[in-house]
């Protein structure tokens, strides 16, 4: 069973240290992000979830999740300042700042690690107490101030610094923060809608006549596998490099497929290297039932640790069939 979602995205990193943790499935348009911006996200999502796995925020069974995001574009205001939010009594005496972020407005206007913000504006932010989840209100006092500023507009923070009271000024500069859509889990990745994903059959246009083959890396750990790449779908090139989603008629297909199991996972001490491994290609032929996505993985056998150079250490499944239809 899935667990569906609606997560809204704020700003609020970290109390009043603002961030925004996004990824997008980017499309080819003239406004797309450069290769190296996709990466980045794609690089800082992976962070954030493996974190969120790590925790127990995603749950016993992560493999059956299934999370949406979604988030208009907005502009905001960036202060730039990670401070000590985490307990009212903490911030009985004000806000701690615990460092700033390259450029932010907490930067420009000399904040440093130590400082104690005491106003924003004239409004106090001692003795404010806690929310309902007991973080202190005077970060959420912060916030409001500097989210109510227009672009450009002066910034008055009151801080105290080593016993004295400094008052500082600087402009707040606000950012555009782009549209966000987001799905996690292997149903969301298989039912994604998307102009350029590739497809084996140009003809395939009902759910009655086709499905998808996915090589999302969703597998629990604990059946030993792991992620596999797409080299060959029916003779040909599945399509560009970093899709793990294609669109197929229903039916017999042939693949060809490499393994991308982690090294550490080898389970064969120091001859289980990338140098010693057999990279050689894999057959694996599936049947996609209609409306239904096919699950690609690479199984490993920890028990041919002795066949590493001969390639017999592993072997391409369809480890799970994902009933999603099929535009």
């Amino acid at each position: 069973m899935q667990a569906k979602i609606l997560i809204p995205i704020t700003i609020l990193a970290c109390s009043a240290g603002y961030a925004a943790a996004q990824s997008a499935h980017a499309g080819r348009t003239s406004n797309a992000p450069s290769q190296v911006t996709e990466q980045r996200l794609r690089q800082d999502m992976q962070t954030l979830i493996a974190h969120m796995a790590t925790s127990g925020a995603l749950g016993q069974h992560p493999e059956d999740l299934h999370l949406r995001v979604e988030q208009p574009a907005q502009r905001v205001s960036d202060l730039g300042v990670l401070i000590d939010s985490t307990s009212a009594d903490r911030a009985r005496d004000g806000l701690r700042v615990l460092g700033t972020t390259p450029g932010g407005t907490g930067e420009r206007l000399g904040l440093r690690a130590g400082d104690v913000l005491v106003a924003v504006n004239g409004t106090s932010l001692r003795n404010l107490g806690a929310d309902g989840d007991g973080r202190a209100l005077a970060a959420t006092t912060l916030k409001s101030a500097v989210d109510g500023l227009p672009d450009a507009t002066p910034l008055r923070l009151d801080v105290e610094r080593e016993g004295n009271l400094v008052a500082m000024n600087a402009p707040v500069h606000s950012v555009l923060l782009p549209a966000l859509s987001l799905e996690v889990g292997a149903a969301a990745m298989a039912a994604a809608p998307s102009a350029d994903a590739p497809r084996s059959d140009a003809n395939a246009t009902t759910s009655a006549g086709c499905g998808r083959i996915s090589t999302f890396d969703v597998s629990p750990p604990s059946a030993q596998q792991y992620h596999a790449t797409l080299i060959m779908l029916d003779g040909t090139s599945p399509g560009p490099s970093g899709h793990e989603t294609y669109r197929v008629s229903a039916g017999e297909h042939h693949l060809l497929v490499a393994e991308d199991i982690p090294t550490n996972f080898m389970g064969a001490g120091p001859i289980g290297t990338w140098r010693t491994r057999n990279h050689s290609y894999k057959p694996l032929t599936v049947t996609v039932k209609p409306g239904t996505t096919a699950m690609i993985a690479a199984q490993l056998h920890t028990d041919k640790a002795g066949e590493i150079s001969r390639g017999g250490y592993w072997d391409p499944v369809m480890w799970r069939e994902v009933p999603e239809d099929c535009p």
